[in-house]
Parts: C-alpha cells; structure tokens; sequence
C-alpha cells in the first residue's frame, strides 16, 4: 500500500462520528452489497465510480485533502483499490478501514441491514393490532359505502370491541399480536 494512504480502525471512525465530527466514510462496494448491510452513516460511491472530482461534487471541495475520507468496503482490498486511484488523482488525506465492513460488524459498531428496514418487527403488539383494526375498519366502511349498507353493522362491531378492549386488559386484541411470528423472541 501506498506510504500516503494511512488505515483506520472502525471504532476510531466510529468514535469521530459519536463525538459529532464530520466524517466521510465512503463504501466502494457495488449497490446491492451496500443495501445488504453498511457500516451505519456510510454513503455509497461504488469502486468504479469513485473519483476526485465525483467526491468533490457529492461531498465537498475538500474531502480527502484537508477534510479526511474513509473508505470502506467489505475486507479492505477494494477500499484500498479506490485509495490508491484516488491517491492518484491528487488526494491525500485518505484512510482504509482496517478490515471493512466485516471488522464494523464484528467489533459490535451500529450497522444498517436490509432486515432493519422491515418496519412490521418494529411495531408494538399493540400498534399492530391496532393497524390491523383500523384497515378492517376502513375496508367494511368502504363496502358499506360502495356495496351494502349492511357492513356498517362490522364497522360498528369493529367500533365495540375497540372501545371494550380499551376498558378491559383481559379483552386484548394486541394478544393476539404477541404470538405472531415475528414477535416471538
């Protein structure tokens, strides 16, 4: 590796970005391993189209001269690639991550998955069973309306056993929620 391209640990980057730091820590790795899972407040410049003047445009005039830029990808072999192309476009003030994005994981630092952004997991039993109720209750007002006016009758049903649930801990639809796939623990 080039003398002018330095490493970085990932809990020293991470420790910059906590202290409210400005960092540039760029994944070079290719669109779908980057939505996969990333080192949490890396952006996404793949390898084959990082350079200067992109770096210039999408962060700023001074990254990697006086303002640091970390790359990272997941090992550090294409970080380092993207180090050296970049080294010599004229920057200077560059940094691999030693050991990427799997040495980010493994060190326990904040990652964004895939996984992360299935919102359903993240709802409360309760909020669940209260989306499920709510849509029902627009679904029947809705054929109420456009079809007969006899599913007002589930509208209000509906409307009853909310209020009831709401009164009553034992009449709990959210207990119904709790034992769902994906609320077990």
């Amino acid at each position: 590796m080039n003398s002018s391209i330095s490493r970085a640990y990932p809990e020293f980057v991470h420790e910059k970005i906590q202290e409210g730091l400005p960092v540039n820590l760029i994944d070079v790795r290719s669109r779908k391993e980057f939505m996969q899972e990333h080192a949490d407040g890396a952006k996404l410049i793949p390898l084959d189209q990082i350079d200067a003047e992109k770096l210039k445009t999408e962060l700023s005039a001074e990254a990697g001269l006086s303002e640091p830029l970390y790359l990272i990808c997941t090992a550090g072999i294409r970080a380092e690639q993207a180090a050296q192309k970049l080294h010599s476009q004229g920057l200077e003030n560059l940094y691999v991550i030693e050991g990427g994005t799997n040495a980010w994981k493994a060190t326990g630092l904040p990652m964004f998955s895939k996984a992360k952004r299935n919102w359903l997991p993240v709802l409360s039993p309760q909020s669940q069973a209260q989306l499920f109720m709510g849509f029902i209750l627009m679904l029947l007002a809705l054929k109420g309306l456009l079809i007969h006016s006899g599913f007002i009758i589930g509208v209000l049903f509906v409307g009853l056993a909310l209020m009831i649930a709401s009164l009553d801990q034992r009449f709990c639809v959210a207990k119904v929620f709790e034992g769902l796939p994906w609320n077990r623990a």
